[in-house]
């Protein structure tokens, strides 16, 4: 039997509501993430940019904000290169790689997400279904102890109901085993499942990995 276990990005914690440590002028404090549930495409990329940018530079209420307007102005559409124009527009000492996917590159991904956690980075994942495709934030990874393999992404999806008690709401399987439990659909052969039920088939199109600048190599 399968022992499972969870790595989530550093900085967070889950009691009640998700919450980040923030660099405020009286020290280290939790603040509430910012989650807000949308249709929009364009406005679940910004709110996994921010995120991601407010977890790792233990960003203040302000700093977020600002972020947050600069960011916005960047974004047009949901690709690729909009997301890193995104990051870049924040003004944050970030440094970012695109891992590109296809349909046979789910371990990898996973694989690289789980590292990437591990030191002390961050993860925005680029995911797609037959009927819309998103960015969510990879806030945890799923992995089996013993072989090390990664076996889900855990996701905070803005466009899908809050987390309570939880930090993630989406939870991509890395395994191909769509069909056993959702509908598969050509190219969409990963189950997608949220706290409350829903579920799909789906795909991963890219993952984004974002360091400090500060701490090269970490």
């Amino acid at each position: 039997m399968a022992h499972l276990e969870h790595l989530f990005v550093r900085g967070i914690r889950f009691d009640t509501e998700v919450q980040y440590l923030a660099q405020d002028a009286k020290g280290l404090v939790y603040e509430n993430l910012p989650i807000c549930k949308s249709a929009s495409a364009e406005t679940c990329a910004l709110a996994s940019v921010i995120q991601c940018l407010a977890v790792l530079g233990q960003l203040s209420r302000q700093q977020m904000r600002e972020a947050q307007r600069l960011a916005r102005k960047a974004l047009q559409g949901t690709g690729d290169d909009s997301v890193l124009r995104c990051i870049d527009a924040a003004g944050l000492p970030i440094v970012v790689e695109l891992h590109a996917s296809d349909s046979g590159q789910a371990g990898h991904v996973g694989t690289t997400a789980l590292e990437a956690l591990r030191t002390g980075r961050a993860c925005l994942v680029h995911f797609e279904s037959a009927a819309a495709n998103r960015w969510a934030t990879v806030i945890g990874v799923e992995w089996e102890r013993g072989t090390g393999e990664p076996r889900a992404l855990l996701l905070l999806d803005a466009s899908a109901s809050e987390p309570w008690a939880c930090a993630h709401n989406v939870r991509i399987e890395l395994q191909a085993e769509a069909g056993r439990s959702v509908r598969a659909s050509p190219g969409f052969m990963l189950n997608c499942r949220h706290l409350t039920g829903e579920a799909c088939a789906v795909r991963l199109r890219s993952l984004v990995v974002l360091r400090r600048e500060t701490s090269a190599g970490v």
